[in-house]
């Protein structure tokens, strides 16, 4: 019986084993595919595929990214080999189509290359002969014979320039090492293992225009080579990883992203293995980091139980005694109870460590202030035990054995010195976030926040300390900014998602590409001080157009659409409102010193101004018709003056103070005058700038922000006006009122009536603090949409009305952060932004008929042209 046993056992591996080498045979193209990367050395660090083919060369005629990584020179050597070697008329029969694999081996301190290529047919000795006469008119060509074949030395450029290639069991292999190329050519010596090959190959899309394949055991190689120290917390979260992963290229112009699948060894010591039996959750605690914030590593759990298993089992692979210890204590249950499921760590410009975690519940802090910690002064506090984090969580947090900590909303916040908390604290009360700053707001766009392992390494912020662990000569390329591009990434991330003991892997690298907005400006405009209005885009002649634009000593600025300067003149006081332009394209506007002034498009004033205004304006003039005639109507504090359009006053236009102060520029609405004032009052003036009729809203009311109306070419349409309460009130024309409370609308609220998405109905613009709210206008209004800034937005809300039925688009600005928001009328950023600015800017034509371009200040006091090219 025991006999039979084991001979079935044997038939049935043997059936098995036999079946799969069976359908493998069966399979050729798999073969094929996998042939020539069984003679790469088994020490590549990464290898990349690439098609050699047209529709690659497309793809990346234009990609910065790969120019910046591998830098100029040897970019510009590949596109000159590529083009009169492998484009070559003799070659290119055999090679066109083929997968092309770029491998990097570790050589003492530096990398060698190997470029592997695959020819379609075996080339006879006859056609080789013809391909070398070919190349040898333009190369200079030795031969070297090593191990029965012949490496053919090809020089080009300087001296000491040598690119040799070998051509065996009809591959190509070439390489400036003529030892890597033995290695390839000894059968003895060690090459990739088929079960990676395997893998890579199952993982790759070929059509994609790049793949690329890293067998995880040279992660160690790989900080051997670079770095100067081999550990530290951040590299040691991935040590000891086995497996392998396979990506593969979507292609955006200011990012290399790289999406696939890594699979990691069942009984790794590797701690990052931990989280592939977890599922993908979302993440929240990077919205807690400062914008100190150099690099971060964010972790979070979907199943308890089963992460405290696996850690307890990864403790015992490595043999720790924290895996023997028994809890007699239950304080790893309580723990449990109290701390939830997502934890980060990261590392600041300044070098300190600060760990966060999130709080299962609100008495969380009351339960570890009373048990596990004790209190120090000004909300810091410290753990009373050693160890118990990295008991409960692992690795994470092994930089912390007995931290200060404090909270903040439902975190727990952890660091090794109180005056790391304190700092941090301050941050916060700032709200100064990493969030909040322009490459991570262009990385949130990237990059989704679910997952169970995310990386993030800042650019800027971790420069230096980049820059201090890298060994020679890697620093020195770092630090080259002529030949590379390393200074130009804004950031580095990879993203890991549990998936049934595997994970999918991202990897994404952002770039501050030449062509994204905001980077490189058609031409700049030197001012002497800041701009204090927008720069605004008015007619010059039937063929041209012009900017116009007051800065802070009141110099009034014409600038062609080419950044030329037109002319410049000093008025008297700062711009009121906005500035205007006539039919006649005459430019109309009002200065806080009392002067009405209107001029050409040359800066001439015309007869009979400037002229004195009875009172300070407090919002730009409104051109209206009355009586047959034009009229200038200028809103003061309490008062509406009136002018003709030479510049006199009306003789017989009187209008009585206003109850309360006048809210915004005049209304002209069907035919009537419309005023709204800040005690709730709404007057209908005459002709003659009389009381015609006069509306209150409610009694006991107040209001800050202009008023509007519902539909603006409907003459029963409703007036619409909310209080400083958060109260939105319709009030049609015999004082009906129907009034409903808006939600997050504040006393200070900026608040505005545009119709932004071209229904019959206005919509409501809404920014309190740092929260932008738009709501639709029906029998009720109702969000629809909403974005949360970082920082309180301080400055109204631009408009910009796109040409052919583009909608119209909501700009901000921030000044805390320096940045530019442009949203649609569906609450989504447009391509590009947010981009580094400051308030009073413009987005869209500056000449007829043209580009889109973004006009913005920057600190310099520059105004820049960024031309709007969006990516097809």
């Amino acid at each position: 019986m025991r006999n039979t046993i084991i001979l079935s056992v044997i038939l049935f591996v043997a059936v098995v084993t036999a079946s799969i080498y069976y359908f493998r045979n069966l399979d050729g193209e798999h073969n094929r595919a996998a042939k020539p990367l069984r003679y790469l050395p088994d020490n590549a660090l990464l290898i990349a595929a690439i098609g050699n083919n047209e529709a690659s060369d497309n793809i990346f005629k234009d990609f910065e990214i790969f120019e910046a990584l591998l830098g100029q020179n040897d970019f510009e050597l590949m596109s000159i080999f590529k083009k009169e070697l492998l484009r070559n008329e003799a070659l290119k029969k055999h090679v066109d189509d083929a997968e092309v694999y770029i491998s990097f081996h570790p050589n003492g301190k530096n990398i060698e290359t190997i470029l592997t290529i695959p020819t379609a047919t075996a080339i006879s000795p006859t056609e080789f002969s013809s391909i070398l006469n070919q190349i040898s008119k333009r190369y200079k060509i030795n031969t070297v014979d090593t191990m029965g074949s012949k490496i053919y030395e090809i020089q080009y450029g300087i001296k000491d320039s040598t690119l040799s290639a070998v051509y065996y069991n009809n591959i190509f292999f070439a390489s400036n090492s003529n030892k890597l190329l033995t290695k390839i050519l000894d059968k003895h010596s060690k090459h990739l293992p088929d079960s990676q090959i395997d893998f890579f190959l199952k993982g790759d899309s070929r059509n994609t225009a790049l793949s690329v394949y890293f067998p995880h055991q040279q992660y160690d190689s790989i900080v051997n080579l670079y770095q100067r120290k081999n550990d530290g917390p951040f590299l040691n979260l991935f040590k000891n990883m086995q497996g392998q992963s396979v990506w593969n290229i979507n292609f955006k112009q200011d990012a290399l992203m790289l999406t696939g699948e890594s699979e990691l060894d069942q009984y790794s010591e590797n701690y990052i293995s931990l989280f592939k039996h977890q599922e993908k959750t979302s993440q929240s605690l990077y919205t807690y980091f400062p914008s100190s914030t150099a690099v971060y590593v964010d972790c979070s759990i979907s199943d308890r139980s089963q992460f405290q298993k696996d850690l307890r089992d990864l403790f015992k692979r490595r043999k720790e005694k924290i895996a023997e210890e028994i809890d007699t204590t239950g304080t790893r249950e309580q723990l449990n109870s109290l701390l939830g499921d997502e934890i980060s760590f990261i590392e600041t410009v300044s070098s300190s460590y600060i760990g966060f975690i999130k709080l299962n519940k609100k008495e969380a802090w009351q339960e570890l202030e009373k048990h596990f910690l004790e209190n120090l002064q000004d909300s810091i506090y410290r753990f009373k035990a050693s160890g118990l984090l990295y008991q409960q969580f692992g690795d994470l947090f092994k930089e912390f054995p007995r931290p200060y900590a404090t909270v903040v909303d439902d975190v727990l916040v952890i660091a090794n010195s109180s005056r790391t908390l304190s700092d941090y604290r301050d941050d916060f009360g700032r709200r100064d976030f990493l969030t909040g700053t322009l490459g991570f707001k262009n990385f949130e766009k990237l990059q989704g926040n679910e997952a169970n392992v995310t990386l993030f390494i800042h650019g800027r912020n971790a420069n230096s300390k980049i820059l201090n662990s890298l060994n020679l000569p890697f620093q020195s390329n770092y630090k080259d900014k002529d030949n590379f591009g390393f200074q130009d990434f804004y950031s580095w991330s990879l993203q890991l998602s549990g998936n049934s003991g595997k994970f999918i892997s991202q990897l994404y690298a952002l770039f501050k590409s030449k062509n994204a907005l905001g980077a490189t400006p058609e031409w700049t405009y030197t001012l002497e001080n800041k701009a204090i209005t927008k720069p605004y885009i008015f007619e010059h002649s039937d063929t041209s157009q012009f900017i116009l634009l007051q800065e802070l000593d009141h110099t009034i600025h014409a600038i062609s659409p080419q950044g030329k300067k037109l002319w410049s003149t000093v008025f008297a006081g700062r711009v009121v409102g906005d500035i205007q332009q006539l039919e006649d394209r005459s430019i109309l506007l009002v200065t806080d010193r009392n002067r009405l002034y209107r001029f050409d498009t040359n800066g001439k004033t015309l007869k009979g101004f400037s002229v004195e205004t009875p009172e300070e304006p407090i919002a730009h003039p409104s051109v209206v018709t009355l009586q047959g005639k034009k009229t200038i109507l200028i809103p003061s504090r309490k008062k509406v003056h009136a002018f003709d359009m030479e510049g006199r006053m009306l003789p017989d236009w009187s209008i009585p103070e206003t109850n309360g102060d006048i809210l915004g520029p005049i209304i002209a609405f069907n035919n009537q005058i419309l005023v709204g004032t800040s005690s709730g009052k709404i007057y209908l003036l005459s002709e003659n700038g009389q009381k015609a009729h006069e509306i209150t809203i409610k009694n006991d009311i107040r209001l800050r922000n202009p008023i509007g109306i519902l539909q603006s070419n409907n003459p029963e349409s409703e007036f619409l006006a909310i209080d400083t309460t958060g109260r939105l009130h319709r009030v049609s024309r015999d004082g009906t009122d129907n009034s409903s409370l808006l939600e997050s609308i504040g006393v200070s609220s900026i608040t505005d009536f545009v119709n932004i998405n071209s229904s019959a109905n206005a919509e409501i613009v809404s920014v309190n603090n740092d929260l932008l709210r738009v709501y639709g206008i029906s029998d009720s209004a109702r969000v629809l949409f909403e974005y949360n800034f970082t920082k309180e937005i301080n400055d109204r809300p631009q408009y910009f009305y796109l040409p052919n039925n583009s909608g119209t688009r909501i700009g901000l600005a921030s000044r805390a952060t320096n940045l530019i928001y442009l949203f649609n009328g569906e609450g989504n950023l447009e391509e590009g932004f947010p981009v580094e600015g400051q308030p009073l800017f413009h987005y869209g034509r500056i000449n007829y008929n043209g580009d889109t371009y973004l006009l913005c200040m920057r600190r310099d006091h520059k105004l820049y042209a960024f031309k709007h090219q969006k990516q097809q």
